[in-house]
């Protein structure tokens, strides 16, 4: 079978598992996060014990499972999972063995975005379609397919890495990370796509990201919450990312405590993202570049008010063109170039 848009091998050691990635359209009686709770308990019951991880994607009237694990206790999960009441007409859009993606036992996703069913089933019947060609896609592309709607430009691009580059922004406090969301949402006339993550336990955090053209391609930059890094469906996701943009507040501790979790999430990634710190002031640099060389990470420096979108994005912007026309021309990406940067 033919493998399109391979997922790189990103971990630094995983024994191989079955993986297997189904949509199912939902029969929702309740609220969508009081059902999806009710699944992860169940799962965190059954499934955990069984060593099988699972990721669920509630979109659109449609729920897409990525399940990872023993091949034995994988098949005889999917027979109880076939036979739950909270959905029907499971389609199978990926079926393989290899290193485990997800790193913990459960995460779960409710993407809220402007598309109907209907268009949601159509992507599940060309991914279908594709797999009964014999052309299979990695676990996360699927879901990038799956959850960009149909309408948001340059969604057909998803397997394009040189096409379609992917910012991840984080703030060190407050919500600045999502109002440059919604700023560049605004300038691009734009839609913001709303999303909730949770992981095993209670936690639940937002997350937003906006896609628009950009050098050619599209680029899409995430708005994601301080405790979202620690889920296992970011994690899932980290090698996507060109870059990690980090706006610092110039206070050391919270400063630090922000690049010490990007280096947790990207623990037992081979080659992790290139951090891009954006700080009000140039000597608010110090402990948190300090930390990054310390941990091996690639820390750009910049300088602005974070507060201020406009101003942030003029500092960030400049380093991502780099990186994007050096990856569409084919020439060797060195990351320390870019205004204002400096290599850890």
């Amino acid at each position: 079978m033919q493998v399109s848009d391979p997922q790189p091998a990103v971990r630094a050691s995983d024994a191989v598992v079955a993986r297997i990635v189904y949509a199912s359209e939902a029969r929702i009686h309740e609220s969508v996060f009081s059902e999806m709770e009710g699944i992860r308990a169940s799962a965190l019951k059954h499934n955990e014990p069984a060593g099988v991880f699972t990721a669920l994607l509630y979109q659109s009237g449609w729920f897409v499972q990525w399940k990872e694990g023993p091949g034995a206790a994988l098949l005889r999960i999917m027979d109880k999972v076939a036979g739950d009441r909270r959905h029907f007409g499971l389609r199978i859009v990926h079926s393989s063995r290899g290193p485990r993606l997800l790193s913990g036992p459960w995460s779960m996703a409710i993407v809220q975005a402007d598309e109907t069913p209907a268009e949601m089933a159509q992507r599940v019947a060309e991914l279908r379609h594709s797999l009964d060609q014999g052309i299979q896609y990695a676990p996360p592309a699927i879901w990038r397919k799956l959850s960009t709607p149909m309408r948001h430009p340059g969604a057909h691009l998803h397997g394009d890495r040189d096409g379609f580059h992917r910012v991840m922004v984080c703030s060190a406090v407050g919500e600045s990370s999502f109002q440059l969301v919604h700023w560049l949402a605004r300038r691009h006339e734009q839609e913001v796509v709303h999303r909730r993550f949770a992981g095993a336990t209670r936690l639940d955090v937002g997350t937003d990201y906006v896609d628009f053209a950009a050098g050619g391609g599209v680029l899409r930059v995430i708005a994601m919450a301080r405790n979202g890094l620690s889920l296992p469906l970011t994690q899932a996701f980290i090698p996507d990312y060109s870059h990690l943009v980090l706006l610092l507040c110039g206070e050391p501790e919270r400063d630090v405590q922000l690049v010490q979790r990007v280096a947790d999430a990207c623990a037992n990634i081979v080659s992790p993202p290139a951090l891009v710190a954006v700080a009000p002031e140039a000597q608010h640099h110090e402990q948190p570049f300090a930390l990054a060389h310390q941990l091996g990470l690639v820390y750009l420096k910049a300088e602005a008010n974070t507060e201020h979108s406009a101003e942030s994005w003029a500092v960030v912007e400049p380093v991502l063109a780099v990186w994007r026309d050096a990856a569409t021309s084919g020439a060797p990406i060195d990351t320390r170039l870019g205004r204002g940067s400096q290599f850890a």
